[in-house]
């Protein structure tokens, strides 16, 4: 009786619709019948519910677990990801239940069936984990629509409402208008299939119900969408403390600093941040405390840190991980390990939130990275290489499963690399415990990196910040595009690092992926989502910042033609106001037909090019001034840059061959926070 061929699983699903009086009749017996105990004699309802769809479920089972039918998972779908229980939603009638499942079974069979558009074959598959989610969102609705029917009695739901088909399409809008659950895109997509016509063909009779037409609460209709990136200031500060922390882990180390630009502004930075409490000496006997108290022989141990003499016993064997850790305090002259641990994670989040921003890795992709050999390289260019699971049975770490490596993350991935010993764990996005020894080590899925990153957060941010931002998994991903389309439309780069990204990554797309041209950095941008919809709203997103830089009628602009700008703003605002127009519908039609104002860093240039000023300092490259240059206007948009103007200055201050031009150094120093505080933004770092 057991139906292993995929066709004739195609045919007895197909046969459905044909069976459908006799199968209402036998559930109409058996309202709770579960197909463990079948005396019915007809054959089709016995192949039906002894229907294997899974490797370890059968069509009558309550739960579906597709975890052993999945080649090669990913970390973040495995487990309740790829099972769905329908005896969750006890609302629906379980004839209804069935004409779901077979609908889900027969998507999973001929997805073909269901994605074909316009003639063409879209995808290939539907994934047994994306139509769970879908039939989730869309089963949870149905338990709702029939929770609200049961109010005229059970019986009369179960004696009228046969099939799903008689379901009238005002008691669905009647249900939706009080449905407390998040609507989306997930719910959408169900409703497509109750509606497509091989869905009537299977389950003999049309479903009509239309998402658009739903009457869905105002909150749901516009639900909250989490922020799409980082504001520039939290971007600002997670950057430069990662850096930092990264370049200070290795100075302590005495490892060699890969990114010169991070450590030329190493000095000046260290101002800003607390000094790490730690030297190489702390770091191993961390190392061999953590692994000890987790099981690791001796000779493991050994192998991964140096042992000092004081923490052996006579006949040389260690003595327990308690009495060398009592040991190790007075050795180091603390009172406990706590600081070392937070120090340590602090450093181990700064890497990896490196890594996560500056590859744009999908979560899927950094949940894989293997600390021992994702550094690569490929002619002249540094690669960091994740074994990308999504949508693959197999990989064989082909163009798409490597993003460039900019000197700080090489530089990240060296400093995680000494702090893995102590966890034990290969897999950059892991837990910070350390593995218990005989344990295999494991690493986190989108949820774990979420929960990873917002305790880094919190670190630099502060907690209120932190929940503010409502952090999602791809927000990262999405900030580097934005940063990207920022630079290419002219505004300051908030991070020095921005600028090494931006030459590698023109340089690696441009030789060797597309073309001999140099890619620009919207196109990169573009590449890093693969995603049109988003990336239109990424790019204007940073239009509309670009436009109120220059453009805010409440803004503060200094220069000798900053109050004359402001004013003509002002007036023009006045106008649109008076029109109806709000602020942000004045700034997206500003941004939709471009400015002819041109950032050039420190500052925005009102000057023409018609006749040659010798009054002006553009001399060789533009320096727009506002002290000194009469058609300079500088804005918030431009403190970073004035924030680099005195940071580079300060690193030369005592250096050897610079004194004779301290006093140059610092009047660059002071003008810069002069500038700074014109501008409200405090003293300069």
């Amino acid at each position: 009786m057991v139906m292993r061929n995929k066709e004739s699983h195609v045919e007895l699903i197909k046969k459905f619709s044909e069976n459908q009086t006799l199968l209402i009749a036998f559930y109409d017996i058996n309202p709770s019948h579960s197909g463990d105990d079948i005396e019915s004699e007809e054959l089709y309802i016995q192949y039906l519910t002894a229907l294997p769809v899974t490797k370890l479920s059968i069509f009558s089972d309550n739960i579906w677990d597709y975890n052993d039918d999945v080649i090669n998972p990913a970390r973040n779908v495995q487990g309740a990801k790829l099972k769905i229980d329908f005896s969750r939603y006890t609302n629906i009638p379980p004839f209804i239940i069935t004409e779901m499942k077979c609908l889900f079974h027969y998507l999973l069979l001929a997805p073909l069936s269901f994605t074909k558009k316009r003639g063409r074959q879209k995808g290939g598959s539907l994934k047994p984990n994306t139509v769970i989610s879908q039939f989730k969102s869309g089963l949870k609705f149905l338990d709702h629509v029939f929770g609200k029917l049961n109010i005229d009695g059970a019986n009369f739901v179960a004696g009228y409402y046969k099939t799903l088909g008689d379901v009238l399409e005002g008691d669905f809008r009647n249900a939706s208008k009080d449905y407390s659950y998040a609507v989306g895109a997930t719910i959408k997509k169900f409703f497509e299939y109750l509606k497509h016509p091989l869905t009537s063909e299977v389950l003999g009779h049309n479903i009509q119900i239309d998402f658009d037409s739903m009457a869905w609460p105002e909150q749901h209709k516009r639900k909250r969408e989490a922020r799409l990136v980082f504001e520039n200031n939290d971007y600002e500060k997670l950057v430069s403390r990662s850096a930092f922390r990264i370049v200070e882990f290795l100075n302590l180390m005495n490892m060699d600093i890969e990114d010169e630009v991070a450590s030329r502004h190493y000095k000046a930075l260290k101002s800003q941040f607390t000094a790490l409490d730690l030297t190489p000496k702390l770091i191993n006997d961390y190392i061999l405390i953590r692994l000890l108290s987790k099981g690791y022989s001796q000779g493991f141990i050994e192998e991964k840190c140096n042992i000092n003499s004081g923490y052996l016993n006579e006949d040389g064997s260690l003595l327990t991980h308690e009495k060398i850790r009592v040991l190790a305090k007075k050795k180091h002259n603390i009172s406990h390990f706590d600081n070392v641990r937070k120090n340590v994670n602090e450093i181990y989040y700064a890497c990896c939130y490196i890594v996560g921003q500056y590859t744009g890795m999908r979560p899927s992709a950094l949940s894989e990275v293997r600390l021992s050999s994702c550094l690569i390289s490929e002619g002249s260019f540094d690669l960091i290489a994740s074994e990308e699971k999504k949508g693959k049975s197999f990989s064989l770490n082909l163009f798409d499963d490597k993003w460039v490596a900019i000197p700080i993350v090489k530089d990240a991935i060296k400093a995680a690399r000494v702090l893995s010993v102590l966890k034990n764990n290969d897999y950059m996005f892991s837990n910070m415990d350390t593995v218990k020894a005989g344990n295999l080590m494991t690493n986190m899925d989108s949820s774990g990196i979420k929960h990873f990153f917002g305790n880094f957060f919190g670190l630099v941010l502060g907690e209120t910040k932190t929940k503010k931002i409502k952090f999602t998994s791809y927000m990262m991903r999405h900030t580097l595009a934005y940063q990207l389309h920022r630079a290419e439309l002219g505004l300051p780069f908030i991070s020095f690092q921005l600028k090494h990204l931006i030459d590698r990554v023109g340089k690696y797309t441009s030789d060797g992926a597309t073309s001999e041209v140099t890619l620009g950095y919207g196109e990169i941008a573009d590449s890093i989502t693969r995603n049109d919809s988003q990336n239109r709203t990424i790019r204007r997103m940073a239009e509309v910042e670009r436009v109120k830089a220059v453009m805010n009628p409440d803004g503060t602009y200094i220069g000798l033609k900053g109050e004359e700008h402001k004013e003509r703003i002002k007036k023009a605002f006045e106008g649109y106001m008076a029109s109806g127009y709000s602020h942000e519908q004045i700034y997206e039609a500003m941004a939709e037909q471009g400015l002819a104002i041109v950032n050039v860093g420190t500052g925005f240039c009102y000057g023409g090019t018609e006749d040659f000023d010798e009054s002006l300092p553009c001399i060789g490259t533009l320096r727009c001034n506002p002290i000194r240059c009469k058609n300079a206007i500088v804005s918030k948009a431009n403190a970073p840059k004035w924030r680099e103007v005195y940071l580079s200055n300060k690193v030369l201050l005592g250096k050897d061959g610079y004194q004779e031009h301290e006093p140059q150094i610092l009047a660059a120093m002071n003008e810069a926070e002069a500038v700074l505080k014109l501008l409200g933004e405090g003293s300069a770092p």
